[in-house]
């Protein structure tokens, strides 16, 4: 009975041993920060699959959620997969899965080339947000109010067919409106109606509401970090004694 936990120095020194029982092995996967591609964690993971009988798979970080699952998905072990991993760290992947259900989402495209941007402001008009696509904040990464500034922001850094160094970007109509975190919400109800839910992966939704206003989803994030670490890696662990004694 042997629990993997990918950890990064970030998170402290959490006593995972003393958590699981003793029956914890760390593998660091600290190193990946700066280059989500590596793959060091994982080889480290499949290095000890292949002579140690691995029963779960725990990772706090939230950028460890989409390599975590992988591995699970992998290793046929119990827990959440990758695809349901992405939903909590890709913004479009999550409007996806929400927009088909008919939940009212902010309306958002990938916005690798200038095209894209192009092509958002020919659908949506000005104001344009830029933001980052994945990441726990999504962060903003330029407001173009015309196309005087879109087009100083493709000199900045976007190419006519280069997405290599953009990929990681959306594009959305820039609202002002007042936002809502956390159920009450019509729109973060539904959607967390919607949303798989995992134990040991909590999930905040929030909702904006547009200039004619209808609530929308404006994001759905993996809120390990904010959320009591010992629940979370006994339940990802599936040791549930553990989390009822917390």
């Amino acid at each position: 009975m042997t629990v993997v936990v990918l950890h990064r120095r970030s998170l402290g020194d959490p006593p995972y041993g003393e958590w699981l029982g003793g029956d914890a092995i760390v593998v660091d996967s600290s190193s990946t920060a700066a280059d989500s591609a590596s793959a060091t964690a994982e080889l480290a993971v499949l290095s000890l699959a292949s002579n140690t009988h691995i029963t779960a798979l725990v990772a706090l970080h939230p950028d460890d959620q989409i390599r975590a699952g992988s591995l699970r998905d992998h290793l046929g072990l119990a827990g959440q997969t990758r695809d349901e991993a992405v939903v909590g760290a890709d913004a479009i992947r999550a409007a996806e899965l929400l927009g088909a259900a008919g939940v009212p989402v902010v309306r958002r495209a990938p916005a690798a080339t200038i095209p894209d941007l192009y092509r958002a402001a020919h659908a949506w008009g000005y104001p344009l947000r830029v933001r980052r696509r994945r990441g726990p904040e999504r962060a903003v990464v330029a407001d173009l109010g015309d196309e005087t500034a879109l087009r100083a922001f493709a000199r900045g850094g976007l190419a006519e067919g280069d997405t290599a160094a953009t990929a990681g970007l959306t594009v959305e109509p820039a609202t002002s409106g007042p936002g809502h975190h956390g159920p009450g919400n019509p729109a973060t109800d539904a959607a967390l109606a919607v949303l798989p839910a995992v134990a040991g992966h909590p999930l905040e939704v929030a909702a904006v509401r547009d200039e004619f206003g209808t609530w929308r989803v404006d994001s759905v994030r993996y809120t390990g970090r904010t959320t009591d670490a010992r629940r979370l890696v006994c339940a990802q662990a599936r040791r549930l004694e553990s989390v009822e004694a917390v």
